[in-house]
């Protein structure tokens, strides 16, 4: 049996959304609104192994050292810093905005480069992390490789651009200055992409398509042709890229584009991210921190967390803060930890369709026989999280 296992929560506090002071009173729970099995997603709604000792044959064996525990850890997967060329904010003063916004851990992904912590910081070859403190933000080793081209195939807009734009999240290698890897002899966007996922044998790392409707370049036979070549990870919800990833009235949103490549079979999971370039007061900020995030279940310990995000086992968000999301039997559980006042929404998409939406803050739905279920929730004030596609 083939199921995706999504082990999810929050302890207050240490993954709330940045800036929110938890409310004290919970929503209100009103009976399910009954939903046509076959409604579209946008349809409108009423309501170690043991030592031993060397002292003999009797000798005791020391006992096994306990697992380390998992916790709840926030991060993002998408942070730039002085080094991309298109952020002004110094590595360190980026360390200390997310630490001060009680975050886990990010993963540097500045373009084209791998970046230390400083100038007189040496490369360490082999290590996931760059900061791997013993309490504060864990800093995990990556790059975004970036290429801008014009005229792909399939096109986007009128506009000709095309953005392939790939992060490698938790590289073991080191990149001296700019790393040059982008296929320039073709226009196909499948191949183009193919020739960043090429650089993973050679720097380690989690493939993760970044914010793929920029210009609108991707659909759903592209994403799961990507999918199927191994790309894990996927931004639905770029928060620098907010109207991109709406979709508009010629454009689908990321997540019918995500639906879509899910549908094939595909396993890829849902990333939150905020693209962070700016850390100074969001009015002044053109990408500021804070937008989009991950929550994952792992132990404290880079490599632990990089194998959460592989195994799909997290949540994404850009404001709720889940207890559950999870396979419980034969079922996908979502709880609401620390609601709003308010409503609050709990939609589950079934293989591309919403199948059951649930007025309050506990919602759970049998795993279809075939496909996938995956759970949208929505707070009063507008924000998401997104629990990723479970199967049978």
């Amino acid at each position: 049996m083939n199921r995706a296992l999504v082990f999810v929560a929050c302890a207050v506090g240490a993954c709330a959304a940045p800036d929110v002071s938890p409310p004290t009173t919970p929503a209100t729970a009103p009976a399910d609104a009954a939903i046509p099995a076959d409604a579209p997603i946008d349809a409108p709604i009423d309501a170690p192994i043991d030592a031993e000792i060397d002292a003999g044959v009797d000798a005791p064996r020391a006992d096994p050292p306990a697992p380390a525990a998992e916790v709840w850890l926030k991060g993002s997967t998408h942070v730039h810093a002085r080094p991309s060329g298109d952020s002004s904010t110094p590595i360190a003063e980026v360390i200390d905005w997310y630490e001060r916004h009680r975050y886990d851990f990010i993963v540097l992904t500045d373009h084209n480069q791998t970046s230390e912590l400083s100038k007189d910081s040496p490369p360490t070859a082999g290590e996931v992390a760059i900061r791997n403190p013993k309490s504060g933000l864990i800093v995990l080793s990556g790059i975004e490789l970036t290429h801008n081209p014009s005229n792909c195939i399939p096109p986007g807009d009128k506009s000709g651009k095309c953005r392939i734009h790939v992060n490698l999240l938790g590289v073991t290698a080191r990149v001296a200055g700019k790393l040059t890897w982008a296929n320039r002899k073709t226009s196909e966007r499948l191949l183009k992409y193919e020739s960043a996922l090429a650089q993973q044998p050679l720097l380690g790392g989690i493939a993760q398509v970044n914010h793929p409707n920029w210009f609108w370049g991707m659909n759903g036979d592209l994403l799961a042709e990507l999918a199927k070549k191994g790309f894990r990870l996927v931004e639905i919800a770029n928060s620098a890229f907010a109207k991109w990833n709406a979709g508009d009235k010629d454009h689908p949103a990321m997540d019918a584009v995500w639906d879509a490549a899910l549908a094939r079979g595909v396993t890829l999971w849902g990333v939150a991210s905020d693209d962070a370039h700016d850390y100074t007061s969001a009015k002044k900020a053109k990408y500021p921190a804070g937008g989009g995030w991950v929550v994952v279940k792992a132990a404290r310990d880079p490599k632990a967390i990089l194998a959460a995000l592989d195994a799909g086992h997290f949540y994404s968000s850009n404001g709720p803060v889940l207890d559950r999301a999870e396979v419980d039997g034969e079922e996908l559980v979502v709880t609401v930890n620390n609601p709003l006042k308010g409503r609050y929404t709990i939609d589950f998409i079934e293989n591309g369709r919403r199948a059951k939406r649930i007025t309050g803050t506990t919602a759970r739905r049998t795993l279809p026989r075939t496909g996938y279920v995956r759970a949208l929730v929505t707070a009063p004030d507008g924000t998401k999280a997104w629990v990723q596609p479970a199967r049978r």
